[in-house]
């Protein structure tokens, strides 16, 4: 794949806040919306380096502080993330980042379901024009799935073999827990094997990852709940849920803790 001047090749990322359209009908608008923006604002500072003063382990030393991990815009219910360029420390500052948003706005009970891709991708934020058969092919795979998460389109795999090479031969555990290859549920009752950003990794709740979902009686989100747990089982008899030595880990990759407790506090449940 090739690129010329006028059409960059990008990493993107299309995120959909499931369950944002019943919220809509069922809280007031002015409620929502301030909520809503407390999200989105928290989600600004979580794009951008952690540490910028360099005193704690981080996977992205060289990155300037100021400087957000990629671009992010948003559209009512959606997310779009672009990487900065088409590098592999660009694409993998975007997965890493698009992981760490899909555990913080699960926490907030607007669990993100999404996909990655990559190629070409226009862009002109002043004039809210973003283009791309990366965004399209990102958009195509969110909407396709029939569950809580997040899948990697094979564009990104074939753009960045490397990486996932060694994800396949464990020869760095962090990363194979991070990205999971797993058989993705989708609408059309097929399931689909990609790699996944795996939201489970390293998040700790205090009431259990059960208490992460509220009942419903509408079939298609049982449906949607009870893959997403499938997902999750699936993880946990891998032994490796979380990482008991945060000192050493990247600062990007540290546990993610969800409850009403100071942390750092156990899991609640076996999920």
């Amino acid at each position: 794949m090739s690129e010329s001047a006028d059409i960059p090749l990008r990493t993107v990322a299309f995120l959909d806040i499931l369950g944002f359209k019943a919220k809509l009908f069922n809280t007031p608008l002015l409620e929502l919306a301030h909520y809503y923006e407390r999200k989105i604002l928290e989600s600004h500072f979580m794009n951008r380096p952690f540490d910028p003063n360099g005193q704690t382990p981080t996977l992205f030393r060289e990155h300037p502080p100021k400087l957000p991990w990629c671009s992010k815009h948003v559209f009512s219910d959606s997310i779009i993330l672009v990487s900065h360029d088409k590098d592999i420390m660009s694409c993998m500052k975007l997965l890493v980042y698009a992981w760490r948003l899909s555990q913080h706005f699960m926490a907030s009970g607007t669990p993100l379901r999404g996909g990655i891709a990559f190629g070409e991708m226009y862009q002109n934020p002043n004039l809210n024009v973003f283009v791309g058969k990366a965004l399209a092919k990102a958009y195509e795979l969110e909407g396709c799935q029939n569950w809580i998460g997040v899948a990697i389109d094979p564009s990104v795999v074939e753009r960045f073999p490397t990486v996932f090479e060694v994800i396949d031969k464990d020869e760095y555990p962090i990363l194979n827990d991070l990205i999971f290859e797993y058989a993705v549920p989708l609408k059309d009752g097929t399931t689909k094997k990609l790699k996944t950003l795996n939201w489970r990794w390293n998040l700790i709740v205090e009431k259990g990852t059960r208490s992460l979902f509220s009942d419903s009686n509408d079939p298609k989100v049982a449906e949607k709940v009870n893959n997403t747990l499938r997902y999750v089982e699936t993880f946990v008899q891998k032994g490796r849920l979380f990482v008991k030595d945060q000192s050493n880990l990247p600062v990007e990759l540290r546990s993610f803790y969800i409850g009403a407790k100071e942390p750092p506090f156990k899991h609640g449940d076996d999920f």
